[in-house]
């Protein structure tokens, strides 16, 4: 039972620990303690839980892990490991101020995402036999800015704790924000460009569809947080003004995706008419209105622009509903599944 699990665990489980994080986060900026508090201690739960199972894959399936790291539409689900380590990073930072734990977190975090992305990408570029554009590039792929995109947010936080010269952390930190900025770029190209010119199937419009949102979400998020940083560089200071229209042109961005994807996945429910059934990938949906309502409370006081913050005031709790939900599903859904297990098991005698 247990090794099962274990092979069978899937990486995408890590949106689980990015929504709770993302949320508890969004909830403490607002001053909703027992919101922040109660989920933060579920990610004490989740986050070790979710790597132990991830950690026993490797050692045990190693060579499964491999070939699904090497995958097209699998290989990206990796890169939440990096997103939800960060995630915990900034509870720890900014609910307990514990900045030596979010520090370990954040160089967990970045050798990671520094084997993962470039395992991911050797793999998949390397490769003799590929899909095509329609079949092999999906929305998880935004997994690629939103896990750059987390590491420059804990790291802007991180900038005094980093043992390098400010403007040496600094600098770091606005060079993952511009290579996040950079792989969203040419991501959502090519997404908008397999939306519009090629044939899309209502069951291709899958949940992960939402990390549209998420991977401009966290761009605003990150560039808002460099904002407080800049001042204390000599050398980057002058930077301010293009982070801060950088970060409101990527706000512009996420709000602009949100109708849309809704409309697509209506879309897809009119035509595909698909069972409410719960996936590991649901958790992609929640993790995205979590990160809009973070990251637009964030700008509000980074502008400052006080209207903006009922924005977020009230995609926190689209977020939590969304959470809620997609629980009730997981655990329907696991329940389901046990009853399934033992009606089908041979009769004891």
């Amino acid at each position: 039972m247990l090794k099962s699990i274990i092979e069978k665990f899937p990486p995408a489980y890590f949106a689980f620990v990015m929504a709770t994080g993302i949320i508890s986060l969004a909830a403490h900026a607002q001053h909703i303690a027992w919101l922040a508090e109660s989920f933060f201690y579920l990610n004490l739960l989740l986050y070790p839980l979710f790597l132990l199972l991830l950690a026993a894959r490797i050692l045990l399936f190693a060579g499964a892990v491999k070939a699904e790291l090497a995958s097209h539409e699998q290989g990206p689900n990796f890169l939440a490991l990096v997103a939800a380590t960060c995630l915990v990073g900034n509870q720890f930072v900014q609910l307990r101020g514990n900045q030596v734990l979010g520090l370990a977190l954040w160089v967990f975090g970045a050798l990671c995402w520094l084997v993962l992305l470039y395992g991911f990408l050797l793999s998949t570029t390397l490769k003799r036999d590929k899909p095509k554009l329609e079949t092999g590039l999906d929305a998880n792929w935004l997994l690629l800015t939103v896990s750059t995109q987390a590491l420059a947010v804990l790291g802007a936080g991180l900038v005094p704790k980093l043992a390098l010269p400010t403007d040496v952390g600094i600098f770091l930190v606005l060079c993952l924000f511009l290579l996040g900025s950079l792989f969203y770029g040419v991501l959502c190209t090519l997404l908008f460009y397999r939306l519009a010119f090629k044939p899309i199937e209502a069951q291709k419009i899958s949940p992960p569809y939402w990390i549209i949102v998420g991977g401009s979400a966290i761009t605003v998020m990150a560039g808002a947080t460099l904002l407080s940083a800049l001042p204390h560089s000599s050398a980057l200071a002058d930077a301010t003004g293009f982070v801060k229209a950088w970060s409101v042109l990527f706000w512009v961005i996420s709000t602009w995706w949100i109708p849309f994807v809704l409309v697509l996945r209506g879309w897809h429910h009119l035509h595909a008419r698909p069972t409410f059934s719960y996936q590991p990938s649901s958790w992609s949906m929640v993790f995205p209105l979590g990160m809009y309502a973070a990251s637009t409370g964030r700008l509000a006081d980074a502008l400052p622009l006080a209207a903006l913050h009922t924005v977020s005031s009230t995609f926190i709790w689209l977020a939590l509903l969304a959470w809620g939900l997609t629980l009730a599903g997981m655990l329907v859904h696991y329940v389901a599944s046990t009853q399934s297990d033992k009606s089908s098991s041979p009769a004891r005698t």
